[in-house]
């Protein structure tokens, strides 16, 4: 890039940095929303509706089908640009607002999608380098959705111009309850000349200097010492195909930065134009490349897109039931919806998965609301004709027939209504945490420590164990307090910064049980190893050293405990206590008889460290019951297998959600006596729930 070229840009993104530092100012959100108000006191339940895609002759019959299914919710607008902006700075609602009136004239509002996730074709071709450039240097072309730059100065223009617009637009109109800020927010990574810019800017106000920066990066190695900013590059193709890692982790960081910034614009244009409005975005679980937790602090509400047959398998019910944990413990255990929930088997150039039995869409839709969502909208209301995603089925197919699927909806659709005043301000309560570290998950993404490595794995092992017995876990982040938890599991707690350090010692010595795995305390803030014995800083309080480690690749391991042994792989420290007490040790290779998993009481609470990763869940189950007695944490019942337990609470009143994801009855022993809050009916300690079905219950 030459000078002038440099100095221009600079000058660009020191306006889109004014832009962005005004939206940080913005109006601070609520810290406690209530979505059932938000709806006039209806539990929103809805579908994703997209009338630009249908003749307006059909849109009267699909409001009368919605209605007739307990619909009182839509999702429109999101990929809708081109239609609302069909030239540049000429605005056509007109359409929308039709829709909006017959869906009205059913009982049924609508929160509108800022259109930004799909810029129209005219404004690629009259600025082509708003599209992202990838690692190797060749920019998107036109013709899929999300290809922007963050920091194109022209993309940043477009996106206020129509915000403004739609609010302005929409901001006096009843129906319209609020707002969904772009459409999954995060990806792709990009890697053009204003991205550069933007990063070496980062840094800067980051790191100040230049010694500063090389050495957290220790940028010495292969000889990588900056002596100009300019000179700092993005983690692009290289001839290896790898950067310092020091550089990726702050990259990953800026990335998920520039995404709060993009949101926190837009945000601050509806606040300021349409006041009043719910504003929200849909979200992705346990996507990565965003730090949900600070993204949501622009937001009044989570909302996320739950979609159980894509990630995992039709028994794998943990699956979604931890990312809906992870959502609601992105915005401080706060009540949430699901934006998009499945409701058809989903498909782009292939269908994905298999079809699931037709009454599961109805149990994960409960699983939602056990788990604390206040909204389900399942996606979509009708299967498309045309398009990318002609294999994702909606509710309805092409052909408008109201199938099983539609039954089964309309089903929990009458439902839900009922169970709305029993809902209303009840919350999920937790005495155990999963600490989630983003550091973590990124650095682990850049360096991964065996082919055999998996962060979410390690996260569902120590939960799923938990939720076998029925206990609620949230999910907290590193800045949050932990003061309100019994137990906190940090599984893999990779990188450590020192206030982190400060919070878990606390945490322990006021009485908190704390667990932590394999390859916790191993680097600092700027993804750069301890030189000091492992799991420094964290040693003295889970009273061990580490002296030697044992990468697992292809042979196994056994972890002997309570005279049980248990098959590990993929990674074995080797434990040298201090003050810790041995609970378990290996079977085999050169350090059997060695620790594995110990247990050191510190201040008023215990650390135990797991230093290695077991197969199977019954090392899990056990070491949970080893852990909820030390804390003094009852636990739920022996769940049978295929069955979720999940509970709500409100002053005086516990409800219990009973899911059954199997084709067979199944019976648990609850050890009180319930009601069956759809029948009315007193239930016996045993309760039995039918095949692909739910029992909710309450108890004083």
């Amino acid at each position: 890039m030459s000078k002038t070229a440099r100095i221009a840009a600079a000058v660009i993104l020191v306006l889109i940095g004014i832009a962005y530092s005004l939206a940080a100012q913005q109006p601070a959100p609520s810290s406690s929303f209530d979505l059932i108000r938000l709806n006039h006191g209806q539990f929103i339940y809805g579908a994703d509706y997209y009338p630009e895609a249908w003749n307006e002759s059909q849109w009267n019959k699909d409001a009368e089908m919605m209605h007739a299914a307990g619909i009182n919710f839509v999702r429109m607008g999101e990929f809708a640009w081109v239609k609302m902006e069909p030239e540049e700075g000429h605005f056509d609602f007109s359409w929308l607002d039709r829709a909006i009136r017959v869906l009205a004239a059913h009982g049924i509002r609508a929160v509108l999608g800022t259109p930004t996730a799909a810029p129209p074709a005219w404004l690629y071709a009259k600025y082509p380098d708003i599209a992202a450039m990838d690692e190797n240097g060749v920019r998107y072309r036109f013709g899929s959705r999300r290809n922007y730059c963050l920091h194109n100065p022209h993309f940043i223009e477009a996106t206020k111009r129509i915000v403004t617009a739609l609010a302005e637009h929409y901001k006096d109109n009843p129906d319209v309850i609020g707002f969904q800020i772009d459409n999954e927010l995060g990806n792709p990574y990009c890697y053009d000349n204003y991205c550069l810019m933007a990063f070496q800017n980062w840094c800067r106000e980051k790191y100040k200097t230049l010694d500063a920066l090389n050495k957290a990066w220790g940028t010495v190695f292969w000889g990588h010492t900056y002596t100009d900013w300019s000179q700092v590059p993005l983690p692009w193709n290289t001839l290896f195909g790898v950067h310092n890692p020091s550089l990726e982790l702050d990259y990953h960081r800026f990335f998920s930065d520039s995404t709060d910034d993009y949101l926190n614009l837009q945000a601050r244009i509806l606040r300021q134009t349409a006041p009043g409005k719910a504003i929200t975005t849909n979200e992705m679980g346990m996507f990565s490349a965003v730090d949900y937790s600070k993204l949501n602090r622009g937001i009044d509400f989570v909302a996320w897109d739950n979609y159980p047959m894509i990630r995992h398998e039709q028994s794998d019910y943990f699956g979604p039931a931890l990312a809906h944990d992870l959502m609601r413990g992105s915005k401080n255990n706060q009540n949430f919806m699901v934006m998009e929930q499945e409701g058809g088997l989903p498909g782009w150039t292939t269908f994905w998965g298999h079809q699931a039995p037709p009454e599961l869409y109805r149990v994960w839709a409960y699983q939602s609301v056990a788990h604390g969502a206040d909204g389900v909208c399942y996606f979509r209301w009708r299967t498309s004709t045309y398009g990318t995603e002609q294999y994702w089925q909606g509710i309805l197919d092409q052909d408008s027939y109201p199938n099983v699927r539609y039954r089964i909806i309309s089903q929990m659709g009458k439902e839900i209504q009922r169970l709305t005043p029993l809902l209303e301000g009840s919350h999920v309560a937790s005495s155990v945490a999963m600490l989630v570290s983003p550091d973590s998950r990124w650095a682990f993404q850049i360096q991964p420590l065996t082919n055999d490595f998996n962060y979410e794995r390690q996260l569902h092992a120590y939960y799923d164990a938990f939720r076998r017995r029925g206990v609620n876990v949230d999910v907290v982040f590193p800045q949050e307090s932990f003061a309100n938890y019994k137990v906190l599991v940090a599984p893999s707690l990779f990188v450590l910064d020192p206030d982190l350090v400060r919070k878990l010692t606390e945490f322990v010595s006021s009485g908190g049980v704390l667990v932590l795995s394999y390859r916790s305390g191993v680097k600092d803030e700027h993804n750069v190893f301890t030189t000091k014995t492992l799991p420094s800083p964290l040693s003295q309080l889970a009273g061990i050293a580490i002296h030697d480690y044992d990468p697992q690749t292809t042979q196994q391991q056994k972890i002997l405990m309570d005279g049980v042994s248990y098959p590990a792989g993929v990674w074995f420290d080797i434990l040298t206590p201090q003050n810790a007490r041995v609970l378990a040790t290996y079977g085999e290779r050169y350090y059997a008889g060695q620790a594995a998993v110990t247990i050191n009481h510190f201040g008023k609470g215990a650390v135990l460290y797991v230093g290695a990763e077991a197969q199977g869940a019954s090392f899990y189950d056990q070491l949970a019951s080893r852990i909820a007695a030390e804390a003094g944490l009852p636990l739920g019942p022996h769940l049978p297998a295929g069955v979720e337990m999940a509970t709500r609470e409100k002053p005086g009143q516990n409800i219990i959600f009973l899911l059954n994801y199997t084709g067979q009855v199944k019976s648990v022993s609850l050890g009180e006596a319930t009601h069956d809050a759809l029948s009315g009916k007193a239930e016996s300690e045993e309760v039995s729930v039918p095949a692909y079905d739910v029992r909710i219950l309450t108890s004083p």
